[in-house]
């Protein structure tokens, strides 16, 4: 359950918590669109009161301003809504509407308001009834292969230094990115926040694997989109696997890729069958994790055919701009988020194609490999129908090793939903150990250092990325870039330091404090590497300000947020 106050307040702001009508068979779930955000309460300069503050610092860090579709939607718009009978179940700030279940008559009405534009795609995000049994099916939805009991294996072994982390069976697919290398040198995940959104996190809380986290706080919270409620521990097989991968802490068997990270359990997969309005859940959840401010997210989640079929997509509809789960994670990454989804199972399939959300921009959408670097045949295969090249990395999706959540034992299994997160973890702890660089920075330097950066494909894009070669990509780039400001943000009256990784010991640059109507309010000057800059106990608001390095033909500017 969410488990403080903050996270309380960002999933208020976020839920319009009403119950399922018990006239289900009459009504359907629709997504209403609303034509702006006119006469709103809401201000891009007052984000506190819908984003929290480390969601707001994630942005400023990258150089991201706060922007209109940040904004809620008018709470005058969804209370009209609400009047012509329609029960509001979520409201969405970057689609810029309202969830409802309602009739198809009631949505008519709803339509004829003025403020509306629409219903998204123009059809019922909901299903036909299905008797399926609960569970994860071999269908799209969720990209993994049946768990297998796992055997003894020549994979475990006693590590030489009793130092370094065991990791048993895991060692393959730890040791296939470098990560115990990574992990050597003390990157885990500490202080990064992961948000999961996948089918339910079947008997986490009382798992050994995940025990470390309940004991030292970093399950920042958990909700359930589609029973809209706070529990994600009564189902999902799936979910509790995928979340081993990246947090599993169990020295000699299984040790996830960021175990040291705090990880948000979404639940947005109605496992009775194959709906539209999982791609709803989905939008709502990716908010969420924004709102809280989550670093990354990761989703081994895919749709192409529904329950109903004219719902279903084709492959002209892998366009980057069409599915509602596609926009939602480029918007989730214009926020600032590293996302990363699986690329799917259908490679040896008729589809073949990777499905929605996989064919985002700006997303990380993962191939599989086996343990010696082959593409794994299931692998879903690219390009977008706009002609992208997809996937764009790869990791070891096949003989995988994962906890079993029906009985908490080591279990074998494949696909690329085990391969998302195994990337998913790496990146995150990469992104720890350069917590300056931007989401879209990540990425371009994990494709660097992949196996296949000079001849991708899309087969596994750049393939599989390796922490060693990422890290000498750092250090080349650090020397491409200007001067950063750290830490940013920076709170009260602490001095920031500024880091000139282009500057030459004895080079002296005049620096100028202003804000962003370019009032002037610190003049002083800078030399070396790293100069303390003494403008933390001045008189000034908190905001977001520039700071100029100039010198003869030279000059830089880098943004500074101060709390």
């Amino acid at each position: 359950m969410v488990k403080n106050r903050g996270l309380r307040a960002g999933l208020s702001a976020l839920l319009a918590c009403a119950f399922f009508s018990v006239q289900a068979q009459t009504t359907a779930k629709y997504l209403v669109v609303f034509k702006d955000k006119t006469n709103s309460p809401y201000d891009v300069n007052r984000p506190q009161e819908f984003l929290s503050k480390r969601s707001i610092e994630r942005r400023f860090k990258q150089n991201l301003v706060v922007s209109e579709r940040d904004l809620p939607p008018n709470p005058t718009y969804i209370q009209a809504v609400r009047e012509k009978g329609a029960k509001v179940w979520y409201k969405t700030r970057w689609a810029n509407g309202v969830l409802v279940e309602c009739t198809p008559q009631q949505l008519e009405e709803i339509k004829t308001l003025p403020f509306v534009a629409g219903n998204d795609g123009n059809v019922p995000l909901s299903a036909v009834p299905v008797t399926t049994t609960p569970g994860i099916r071999s269908g799209s939805k969720a990209w993994s292969a049946h768990l297998q009991p796992l055997e003894a294996s020549p994979l475990a072994s006693t590590p030489k230094n009793p130092k370094a982390l065991d990791y048993g069976y895991s060692q393959a697919q730890i040791g296939q990115m470098r990560v115990d290398s990574m992990h050597a040198r003390g990157f885990h995940g500490e202080g990064m926040w992961v948000g999961v959104i996948d089918n339910g996190f079947l008997s986490v809380n009382t798992q050994a694997a995940f025990k470390h986290l309940f004991d030292e706080n970093r399950i920042l919270g958990t909700y359930d989109f589609v029973a809209n409620n706070a529990n994600v521990y009564d189902q999902g097989t799936h979910g509790n696997s995928v979340l081993s991968l990246m947090a599993a802490y169990l020295p000699g068997q299984l040790i996830g890729t960021a175990y040291k990270a705090s990880y948000l359990l979404l639940h947005t997969e109605d496992n009775s069958g194959e709906k539209r309005q999982e791609e709803a859940f989905w939008l709502a959840a990716a908010e969420y994790a924004d709102s809280v401010g989550v670093d990354v997210i990761n989703s081994s989640l895919g749709y192409s055919t529904f329950d109903n079929p004219a719902t279903s997509y084709t492959y002209q509809d892998l366009n980057g701009q069409k599915a509602l789960s596609t926009r939602a994670a480029k918007w989730a990454a214009e926020t600032g988020i590293l996302v990363v989804v699986a690329a799917g199972n259908e490679g040896s399939d008729a589809w073949r194609y990777i499905t929605v959300p996989a064919d985002a921009d700006s997303i990380i959408t993962v191939g599989a490999v086996d343990s010696r670097m082959a593409r794994a045949n299931f692998s879903s295969i690219g390009p977008t129908a706009d002609g992208r090249m997809k996937p764009d990395l790869s990791a070891m999706g096949s003989g995988n090793v994962v906890i079993n959540a029906l009985n908490g034992q080591l279990a074998s299994g494949g696909g690329t939903s085990y391969a998302s997160p195994l990337l998913a973890g790496m990146a995150t702890s990469f992104w720890q150990a350069y917590p300056y660089l931007t989401n879209m920075e990540v990425i371009s330097l994990l494709k660097q250092s992949a196996h296949k950066n000079e001849e991708p494909d899309n087969f596994l894009g750049y393939g599989v990325p390796n922490y060693l070669r990422a890290e000498q990509a750092v250090q080349a780039f650090r020397k491409k870039e200007g001067v950063r400001i750290v830490p940013n943000p920076t709170s009260g009256s602490r001095n920031p330091i500024a880091e000139l990784p282009f500057n030459e010991q004895n080079r002296t640059y005049a620096v100028t404090l202003l804000d962003t109507q370019g009032r002037i309010f610190w003049e002083g000057q800078v030399s070396g590497r790293r100069a303390e800059l003494a403008i933390g106990s001045l008189p000034m608001p908190s905001g977001m300000y520039l700071l100029r390095f100039s010198r003869d033909a030279e000059n830089y500017t880098a943004r500074w947020l101060k709390w």
